[in-house]
C-alpha cells in the first residue's frame, strides 16, 4: 500500500470551477507540489492505441518522446525538461498514465515535495487509470455553479464558449465525478464546493487537508503573495483571481453576464446536475423538463455551432494582444494537431526512430 505522504492529489470537475485557484493554494503547503498542468492524458489519450504495441520499445519510446514535447511545449513552462530515459526505465507499466506519472515524479523530487498533485481537471475521464496504478490516489472534486462557469468560459481561451456546449460538458463531469465518489468512497474522493471554499475558506482548506492526510498551515491563505503565483496572473486574463486574496462575492456572477436565453439553455442541459450540488434553477422544473424531453433542431443546433466557433475565434485572436502565452499555446495545439495527423496517416510511411538527444533533467534557463 502506498504511503499516505506518497500518494498523488487529482483536483478533477471542470475548468473555469477554480481548479487553478485550489492548486496556487495547496502549493503554499510545505509537501506538496502540483505544476500547472500540460494535459498529457487529455491531449494524447484519444490516440493512445495508435502508437501500437507499447511492449515494443521503439513505440514506446515514441509515445514518451510526444509526451515530453508536449509538456515541453507548454505555455506555463515547467522548470524542468522531463526525462524521457527516466520515464522509459521508472514507468510503473508501459502506457500513457505511467508515463505522466514518471514526469510527475520527476518534478516532485525536483521540488523537493513529498507529494505532487494534478490539477488537470479532465482526469475524472482517465481517473480509472489513475486508481489502477496510483493506488490510494486522493481526488478533490472541485464542482461550481455551471451557469458561474459557463459565464466564465465566454472570456477564458481553454474551453468551450456557448452555455449549450458548456452545459453539456459540465453535466457530463459532474456524474462521472458522482461515479467516481462512489467508487472510491470518503476516503478517497472529497467533493468541495468553489462557493464554500469562498465564504469559508479556513474550514474548507482545513476540511481539505484533513482529506489528505496533511497537517493545516495558515500559509495556504497567502497563497497569492508566493512568486509563482504573481507570475502565473501575469500569463492570461484567465488567472487574474489567482493573485488575489480570496473574492468572497464571485459567485452569482451568471445572473448578469448570462442572458435570460443562455441561462435557460443551460439549465435546460443541466439542471438534474445542478440540483444535485444544491444549485436551484432559475427556471421552474416543469419548463426545464418538457424542454429537455424535446429534440434539438438541426437548425438550432447549427446556431449553436455557429455561435460557438464564432466566439472562439473572437477570443482567440484577443489573446493575442492580451495573453502573454497566447502564441506558445497556439504552437501547442499545433504539436498536438500534428501528433493526430503523424500517428494516423504519416507514421506508417515513416522510418523507424526517435531522436532521445533531449534528456538531461536540468533546469530551464
Amino acid at each position: 500500500m502506498t504511503s499516505a505522504a506518497k500518494v498523488p492529489i487529482f483536483i478533477v470537475g471542470t475548468e473555469r470551477s477554480g481548479s487553478n485557484l485550489l492548486r496556487v493554494i495547496l502549493n503554499s503547503h510545505p509537501d506538496i507540489y502540483i505544476p500547472h498542468p500540460p494535459h498529457i492524458m487529455k491531449s494524447l489519450g484519444p490516440v493512445e492505441q495508435l502508437y501500437g504495441n507499447l511492449k515494443d520499445d521503439r513505440n514506446f519510446r515514441r509515445l514518451i518522446n510526444d509526451a515530453a514535447k508536449l509538456t515541453e511545449l507548454h505555455f506555463f513552462p515547467w522548470e524542468i525538461a522531463p526525462s524521457r530515459s527516466e520515464a522509459f526505465e521508472r514507468a510503473a507499466a508501459r502506457n500513457l498514465y505511467c508515463v505522466k506519472a514518471a514526469f510527475y515524479e520527476q518534478y516532485r523530487r525536483f521540488k523537493g515535495a513529498k507529494r505532487w498533485g494534478c490539477k488537470s481537471t479532465f482526469m475524472v475521464h482517465y481517473a480509472a487509470q489513475a486508481v489502477k496504478h496510483s493506488p490510494g490516489a486522493k481526488f478533490i472534486h472541485l464542482v461550481r455553479d455551471g451557469r458561474d462557469v459557463a459565464a466564465s468560459a465566454k472570456n477564458s481561451v481553454f474551453n468551450h464558449f456557448h452555455p449549450y456546449y458548456v452545459a453539456r460538458l459540465w453535466s457530463l463531469e459532474q456524474k462521472l465525478a458522482v461515479e467516481l465518489s462512489g467508487r472510491l468512497g470518503k476516503s478517497g474522493f472529497l467533493t468541495v464546493r468553489y462557493e464554500d471554499m469562498l465564504s469559508e475558506p479556513e474550514r474548507t482548506m482545513k476540511a481539505i487537508c484533513s482529506f489528505l492526510d496533511e497537517e493545516y498551515s495558515e500559509r495556504l491563505l497567502r497563497y497569492f503573495e508566493t512568486e509563482e503565483t504573481k507570475q502565473l496572473a501575469l500569463y492570461s486574463s484567465s488567472w487574474d483571481n489567482c493573485a488575489k486574496p480570496l473574492l468572497k462575492n464571485n459567485s452569482g456572477k451568471y445572473k448578469k453576464d448570462l442572458s435570460a436565453g443562455e441561462i435557460r439553455i443551460f439549465e435546460t442541459e443541466s439542471f438534474p446536475e445542478l440540483q444535485c450540488f444544491g444549485y436551484p434553477p432559475d427556471n421552474p422544473r416543469a419548463e426545464l423538463l418538457k424542454r429537455a424531453s424535446a429534440p434539438l433542431s438541426r437548425a438550432r443546433r447549427a446556431l449553436y455551432f455557429l455561435l460557438e466557433k464564432g466566439r472562439m475565434a473572437y477570443i482567440l485572436l484577443r489573446s493575442l494582444f492580451t495573453d502573454r502565452n497566447a502564441f506558445a499555446m497556439l504552437k501547442k495545439r499545433a504539436f498536438v494537431g500534428w501528433v493526430g495527423l503523424k500517428i494516423r496517416i504519416i507514421r506508417p510511411y515513416e522510418a523507424s526512430g526517435t531522436d532521445f538527444r533531449r534528456d538531461e533533467q536540468a533546469p530551464r534557463a
